[in-house]
């Protein structure tokens, strides 16, 4: 509960420092800041507005006195802003908040505090994350900064709010479980708004059994696992028709908070989920949450933590985690109740190869070895082929259960036709488009990119591999973002010498998190923002890069439409509504309306089933061609050796094999 750690007395002194900056700034906009004696530093008019605005005032005199004051009078609020700061240095003030939703006068706002505590270093982390993406869309007004970061905190805000009610956060009562039927849907029906359902549900599952639901992206996965979880029904209004029991509970009356000790949940994304600043907490969190006593949470803690073989990481804190490592916590996490059903929620999405097979594993052995009901939503099937006991497939508004003897792997690309990029440059001289020379990245005193030098060739799509940690992220911004001048050149210019806007016709990045680049509440608006001021960067641009486009246009033709009218229904839409292929499509269009020379891609296929895995190789193979390039990063080996006409390969921050630039 007690420890000493400097990084939130760091973050509140800044920001006690920049509502100090905020406070005079505001007073100076806002009438001026001239009260008093002193000396007078600015003698601006005072604007006054009109009509039902008359009674403010702009601007004005500007004192050493007034200033003194405005500052004075925002000591008070930055005063607390550092004693919390230095409370939550010393005192692991969201574990408190949670014991309190136990018993006693905090339980029914600590919910709220937790919630708002963990959030806010998550508002700071959008701040960061924004900043980055307005550099990589070249956007400059303050404005766009507002709806990302207000779309972002509010979905770690609502991922929290989730994980907790799983966990048993400030349950009123524990229902017990029953072993033999952890999950009976009879005649159930599942409805969400008039865009979405899943009829005739008739699904009995048994206790150590391991089931696989596939599906395309968006037909439902994620809201059939939480229509057993209780999520679907309690916390994001669906509607729920039949009957439709978990372990003997019934699921339309019973919420997650009371089912939480049986009911073991790994959302998608888990690190909006994660509650605890460190692993030991994370994972004993619903065991704090129930009141147990600290020494029985620390021996179960070590106790799941030795079954899945992660007490190397019990004392670390939740942000030193790799995607494979934050994966095995939250499962963790979610054993800790000792589960009669777990649900879980693409597990393979963010991992490489070895983390693969050791997630796969665990969960295999929890089912065939621990007894515990797994079900799993997953896009990646190959590595369930050998372990599931049975698969469900949603097609449609139905659901369909698999014969075992179907094949479940997904299909290899049809690699001849893969990869016209090779026939493209048959017989063409290799032209260097960009080189990459002795690039290297720190963060803190740790170096992830050391020294990686590449050339890239005019038609190339280099995939990019490596494991969780490698530094392929890492290496793409700094490729994207170059700090040092002469470490990335494109089309013989230096890319750090561009101004902003006329970088990205040299060089663009597709983040990883790709909601990160949409600023705007519709698809249409963000086209529109794409498109401003094409016509301008054809003066500097590469003579490689230039014929602008329209971005609407190119969307719909990555989407295989003809026509923008083809695909005007999508244009009204907030762009998060659309299914993950389409956002990564209008991303793509995004990023390529300016005719980059060079594309940067961080995980194409994260999250997506084989139809928007074909939209989006179609996409990248669009990209490339005799006077561009595309470097990719991956984990999906089919994706990588069905496209890609080179492959590099990253450890511990550089490559396996260094490469020869062009002087």
């Amino acid at each position: 509960m007690f420890r000493l750690r400097l990084a939130p007395l760091c973050a509140a002194v800044v920001l006690a420092i920049g509502f100090v900056l905020l406070r005079v700034v505001y007073r100076v906009v806002f009438g001026g800041a001239g009260a008093g004696a002193g000396p007078l530093l600015l003698d601006l008019p005072r604007l006054r507005l009109d009509g039902p605005f008359s009674h403010i005032t702009l601007f004005g005199p500007i004192t050493l006195l007034g200033l003194g004051n405005a500052a004075l009078s925002a000591l008070p609020v930055a005063a607390v802003i550092v004693f919390f700061g230095l409370l939550n240095a010393v005192v692991n003030v969201q574990a408190l908040f949670a014991r309190g939703a136990g018993r006693g006068p905090l339980r029914a706002i600590s919910r709220s505090l937790v919630i708002a505590w963990a959030t806010f270093p998550a508002l700071l982390e959008s701040v960061r994350r924004v900043r980055v993406a307005r550099a990589l869309r070249a956007e400059r007004s303050i404005a766009s900064l507002l709806v990302p970061i207000f779309e972002q905190t509010i979905e770690r805000a609502l991922a929290l709010a989730a994980s907790m009610e799983t966990r048993g956060f400030a349950a009123v009562r524990a229902v017990p479980g029953i072993c033999e039927t952890p999950v009976l849907m009879a005649d159930a029906g599942l409805h969400f708004g008039a865009d979405w359902h899943l009829d005739e549900l008739n699904v009995t599952l048994k206790p150590g059994t391991l089931t696989v639901i596939v599906g395309a992206t968006g037909s439902g996965k994620t809201s059939l696992l939480h229509s057993m979880s209780g999520l679907f029904q309690h916390f994001y209004d669906g509607t729920q028709h039949g009957r439709i029991d978990i372990a003997g509970a019934d699921r339309a009356l019973t919420p997650p908070r009371d089912t939480a000790g049986f009911v073991g949940l790994v959302a998608q994304n888990v690190r909006l989920g994660f509650a605890a600043e460190t692993v030991h907490d994370e994972i004993g969190f619903a065991l704090t949450v129930r009141n147990v006593a600290p020494t029985i949470v620390h021996a179960r803690v070590f106790e799941v933590a030795a079954r899945l073989q992660i007490v190397h990481l019990v004392d670390r804190s939740i942000d030193q985690l790799s995607a494979g490592e934050a994966s095995l916590v939250a499962i963790a996490a979610a054993l800790v109740n000792s589960p009669i059903l777990l649900l879980v929620d693409e597990p393979l999405a963010d991992l490489d190869t070895a983390a693969r097979d050791r997630v796969c594993t665990v969960l295999g052995q929890l089912a065939h070895e621990a007894g515990v009901c797994v079900v799993i939503a997953e896009h990646n099937t190959k590595e369930f082929v050998s372990i599931a006991d049975a698969w469900l497939q949603i097609r449609g508004s139905r659901l369909h259960q698999l014969a075992p003897e179907d094949d479940h792997s997904t299909p290899q690309p049809d690699v001849d036709n893969a990869i016209p990029a090779r026939k493209l440059l048959a017989g063409a001289p290799a032209l260097s488009l960009a080189s990459i020379r002795g690039l290297s990245v720190s963060h803190a005193a740790d170096r992830v990119v050391n020294d990686v030098s590449i050339e890239v060739l005019a038609g190339d799509l280099i995939a990019l591999r490596g494991s969780n940690g490698a530094g392929k992220s890492s290496l793409l911004r700094a490729i994207a973002l170059p700090t040092a001048a002469d470490t990335v050149i494109v089309a013989g210019r230096d890319v750090h010498a561009y101004r902003r806007r006329a970088r990205r016709q040299a060089v663009a990045l597709v983040p990883e998190n790709i909601d990160d680049l949409l600023f705007a509440t519709t698809v249409a608006e963000e086209c529109r923002r794409a498109d401003r001021g094409l016509p301008r960067f054809t003066r500097t641009a590469p003579a490689t890069t230039q014929r602008p486009v329209n971005t609407a246009a190119l969307f719909a033709h990555l989407l295989g439409f003809e026509t923008v009218t083809d695909a005007a229904h999508l244009l009204p839409r907030h762009p998060r509504d659309l299914s993950a292929g389409e956002r990564l499509c209008l991303v793509l269009a995004i990023q390529l309306a300016v005719r980059p020379a060079l594309l940067l891609v961080d995980e194409p296929t994260r999250g997506l089933d084989l139809a928007a895995r074909a939209l989006v190789r179609a996409a990248l193979l669009t990209a490339a061609g005799h006077s561009s390039a595309v470097l990719f990063a991956t984990h999906d080996d089919d994706f990588a050796r069905g496209l890609a006409t080179r492959t590099l390969r990253m450890q511990a921050g550089r490559l396996s094999e260094p490469i020869e630039v062009l002087a």
